[in-house]
């Protein structure tokens, strides 16, 4: 899919298809992850994590909350004293 690149203040900018938006649940704000390969040169843009949706923590947060309360138990147990 072809895209041109637009200014954004001082920097430049892709759009997204409205298909690409609507298919990824993309909205204004919200976190994507840019990476360049250094050999190819390809960029590639994925959505950042999401820990909310539709109000609520997703499965993903809660096993992320799980396993670091799982990791630093001992230490959450000392500071609540």
């Amino acid at each position: 899919m072809k895209r041109k690149l637009v200014r954004a203040g001082g920097s430049l900018a892709v759009t997204l298809p409205a298909e690409v938006v609507q298919e990824f649940k993309l909205r204004k704000g919200m976190s994507v992850e840019v990476s360049v390969h250094p050999q190819t040169g390809a960029v590639t843009i994925r959505p950042g994590p999401r820990y909310f949706e539709r109000g609520r923590v997703t499965a993903r947060f809660e096993a992320l909350a799980d396993e670091l309360m799982g990791r630093r138990a001992k230490a959450y147990r000392v500071l609540a004293k």
